[in-house]
């Protein structure tokens, strides 16, 4: 019995911080022309909110060019990152100290987590791009990787 209930906690913990949603995005006569997925693993805080924020920028353009989205409620919320601290840039260590000290709320937490992780996974895609295309070195794009990371990080 004692291990049953274990396996079980082990599992909760498992998926305690993982989620993953996807939207269809259709044109005018309703036929699924592309679609958005977003997911993340061991987020803790405004995980939702997150998957919200990257579904958004992901359909964003689409939406600009008259296609409808499946998560029409996704247009109703207002993503505006909240304003960094003077004279610093969101990184996820800045967002979690603001957000444990109370300064910024779990949706808007979940906001900056994901507009941060975004933009080093734009970066990253440049990068591989570049790699793959032999614009930059192998080393060249390790530099790349380590600086963005530790942009996103704050580290």
């Amino acid at each position: 019995m004692y291990r049953n209930i274990l396996k079980i906690i082990i599992i909760l913990c498992f998926l305690s911080g993982c989620a993953e949603r996807v939207i269809d995005i259709s044109d005018k006569e309703g036929k699924i022309v592309g679609g958005c997925n977003a997911g993340f693993d061991w987020h803790f805080y405004g995980l939702q909110d997150s998957i919200d924020y990257v579904l958004y920028e992901c359909a964003k353009d689409s939406i600009a060019k008259g296609y409808t989205i499946s998560d029409e409620r996704l247009l109703t919320i207002d993503f505006t990152l909240a304003y960094p601290p003077k004279g610093q840039s969101w990184n996820k260590k800045l967002a979690m100290s603001q957000f444990h000290s109370g300064k910024i709320t779990e949706r808007k937490l979940g906001y900056i987590l994901a507009a941060t992780e975004f933009e080093y996974i734009r970066v990253i895609w440049a990068a591989e791009d570049d790699l793959a295309n032999g614009k930059i070195t192998e080393a060249e794009f390790n530099k790349i990787d380590k600086t963005a990371k530790l942009k996103w990080l704050g580290e």
